[in-house]
């Protein structure tokens, strides 16, 4: 896609409940601005029409693709505070070990779902943008 196309789809996903199809290296998606709570929204992405709540839980590629990846530490701050003072080798064992990644479906930032289509998908075209609503 052109810049001037991510123009169209940043300007686009910027209205509550509009849309945009895009075609991702053979996938049809959908990107929607849904409602997560009041003044506050999101952006869900649909693959082919549909999002199966198994791959956000399973290694695959569409959540690999297209899932927002969330990092969360299983440790307080006191608890990171005194792991500081262990050897390198061992913070890093720990840290990995107390670590949890957890998979969404959606995106709160539009720059970072941008990003991480370019980064994991080689084709990305636009299919269609949502109508323009009338006022």
């Amino acid at each position: 896609m052109t810049k001037e196309e991510w123009k169209k789809v940043e300007n686009r996903l910027s209205y509550p409940f509009s849309y945009v199809k895009l075609k991702i290296d053979g996938y049809n998606v959908t990107v929607d601005v849904l409602q997560d709570r009041p003044l506050h929204y999101i952006l869900a992405v649909f693959i082919n029409g549909e999002f199966k709540p198994k791959w956000c839980c399973e290694d695959c590629e569409e959540r690999r693709r297209f899932c927002c990846k969330h990092k969360k530490s299983l440790l307080t701050a006191q608890q990171r505070k005194q792991l500081k003072r262990e050897r390198k080798a061992v913070r890093e064992e720990v840290e990995k070990q107390l670590t949890v990644y957890t998979y969404y479906p959606f995106w709160n930032s539009f720059r970072s779902m941008k990003a991480h289509f370019i980064k994991n998908n080689t084709s990305i075209e636009l299919i269609e943008l949502a109508k323009e609503r009338g006022v």
